[in-house]
């Protein structure tokens, strides 16, 4: 596990040494690694995770790990995919003939299936809005204009995301608490929520849906990349029936993923 602090904490159990090693000290420290494993190598340390593949001959595999939009950067050449679905890697390999895949499901929705489902008792009348102003994939006005069209029409919450935590993010706030639109700002963890969801385009809503909670999506004026999201993902709009809960692989995606990794080093 090369990662830029210690983990550990997060590891199975087992005598884990850590040592700090730069990119310059990886080939003599690592000679007999074979395959590398890593989120993609468009960021600082996946980057030089690809690097050392390409100076040693390893595999590269990048794991999907969140939807994708066209704004998704593209896959390492010559990179395996692990996705969550065949649409996901047929969206995100767009014809390329270098990149090869494997299907194996979404940990997170797995381990959102497990939990119990919430009763139709205990869903609440009032809907939750998820922010995404902090995302780059629509201009901060868009997502500013669908939140607040949406809890005001509605009388909804609007959840703020972990990140909206800039300036201009937290005036946004403060215009929506003056237009009377109530702020939820009890960091209550989302698979604890029980209002029905909504959303522009968050994960959340097939979270929700797995739980067994209303969800959908919403945008006024959503552009065509938006609309094919929803379609991939099977995303219902406002008004419509409630997202249904995407289908669950047979197996637990770490569990097939462990079991890919151990035929790739047999081979």
């Amino acid at each position: 596990m090369w990662a830029p602090e210690d983990v550990t904490e997060h590891l199975p159990e087992g005598n884990w040494q850590v040592i700090a090693l730069d990119e310059a000290d990886l080939d003599a420290a690592l000679e007999e690694v074979q395959q590398v494993l890593a989120l993609g190598h468009y960021m600082a340390w996946g980057a030089a995770a690809y690097r050392f593949t390409q100076r040693t001959g390893a595999r590269f595999i990048t794991v999907q790990h969140g939807l994708h939009t066209p704004y998704a950067p593209p896959l390492a050449p010559g990179t395996h995919l692990l996705a969550f679905s065949q649409a996901d890697a047929e969206f995100w390999i767009s014809g390329r003939e270098d990149v090869t895949y494997d299907v194996v499901g979404s940990q997170l929705f797995w381990e959102a299936a497990q939990k119990p489902p919430v009763a139709p008792s205990a869903i609440a009348e009032t809907p939750i809005f998820l922010g995404q102003m902090h995302g780059a994939e629509l201009p901060r006005a868009s997502f500013a204009r669908a939140s607040i069209k949406f809890t005001r029409e509605h009388k909804a919450i609007y959840r703020p995301h972990p990140s909206e935590k800039d300036k201009l993010s937290r005036l946004t706030h403060s215009l929506m608490s003056k237009l009377g639109i109530d702020i939820d700002r009890s960091q209550q963890p989302l698979n604890q929520v029980n209002n029905p969801v909504v959303s522009i385009f968050s994960t959340g809503v097939l979270e929700a849906a797995l739980r067994g909670v209303p969800a959908w999506v919403y945008h006024p004026n959503p552009p065509a990349w938006v609309t094919e999201f929803w379609e991939r993902y099977g995303m219902n709009q406002w008004g419509s029936a409630p997202t249904p809960a995407p289908q669950m692989p047979a197996q637990e995606p770490a569990q097939h993923i462990a079991e890919y990794l151990t035929r790739s080093l047999e081979n």
